[in-house]
């Protein structure tokens, strides 16, 4: 009975949610907030970002781009949220091994302990490869200490359990496989002793926690400086700088990281292979 009345004001309450998720006309103001405090810019990317935007905020309950806005300012779980959306995060095993081969040849002819860092470390295949190349060389778990940082906090908790598919471990023999992975039905998971190797953190590079971790002989930083701009690279750079243990301390980017080399950093060859130190 009054059913039709029922129907009107559902339909009403529909047509103002409807209404309020249309209300985004300009995403500008908040990806300059979000890069304000992550560094990232969507400048060739725009159009799709606003729809992952778009995408976002109806998932959240958020219905403009002036009140995701005032969100970023202050709710951490919706920042934390965004940034997981829009941060993309592919990797796999032993990508670019030459670099992490020339690491492994100079931990192996040195006698102390190693910190590396891994900034970002994704999901974790980056700085278990270089576990993995360590071991297979016979380093001493002992000499072995690496740290993962990634703005992404559910990439971290992936990286954290260390269960891969097949398609993350293309790279790898099955040798390889064998001796430092386990198999539990499609997946596989980075075994134990491997695992203890690393530590995790989900720390954005511009956030002071950054010093927390200590200071490091190798820092990869592969494939991040990619979405700044040439100031923030700079930046970017000088803060890696300032966690490193000393003037031989070595620094691995990706090849499309920058074009120019940043003043903070000095270039060398090996033999080919391209790494930095401080200047």
């Amino acid at each position: 009975m009054f059913g039709w009345l029922n129907t009107k004001k559902t339909l009403k309450a529909d047509d103002q949610i409807r209404q309020n998720v249309e209300n985004f006309v300009n995403p500008k103001a908040v990806l300059e907030k979000f890069t304000a405090i992550t560094g990232i810019h969507f400048n060739q990317k725009e159009s799709i970002t606003a729809s992952k935007l778009i995408y976002f905020c109806r998932n959240n309950h958020i219905f403009s781009f002036d009140e995701l806005y005032r969100c970023l300012e202050n709710d951490h779980e919706i920042l934390e949220g965004l940034i997981n959306v829009l941060t993309v995060n592919e990797t796999y095993f032993f990508r670019e091994a030459r670099q992490i081969n020339f690491l492994v040849d100079k931990v192996v002819c040195s006698k102390e302990k190693v910190r590396i860092l891994c900034a970002p470390g994704s999901s974790g295949e980056e700085p278990y490869s270089i576990a993995i190349a360590l071991l297979d060389r016979g380093v001493s778990p002992l000499k072995i200490e690496i740290v993962s940082l990634d703005i992404n906090s559910e990439v971290t908790a992936l990286a954290r359990e260390g269960r891969y598919t097949a398609r993350s471990l293309h790279k790898t023999t099955q040798e390889l496989q064998e001796k430092y992975f386990i198999k539990e039905e499609n997946i596989l998971r980075v075994r134990d002793d491997v695992k203890r190797l690393v530590t995790f953190h989900t720390i954005n590079i511009f956030d002071e926690r950054l010093f927390e971790l200590g200071k490091f002989d190798m820092i990869f930083s592969r494939n991040m400086l990619i979405y700044f701009d040439e100031p923030t690279v700079a930046r970017a750079v000088e803060r890696l700088g300032r966690l490193a243990r000393s003037k031989e301390s070595l620094f691995f980017f990706g090849h499309a990281d920058f074009v120019k080399t940043p003043p903070a950093l000095a270039e060398h060859y090996d033999d080919g292979m391209k790494f930095y130190t401080s200047a």
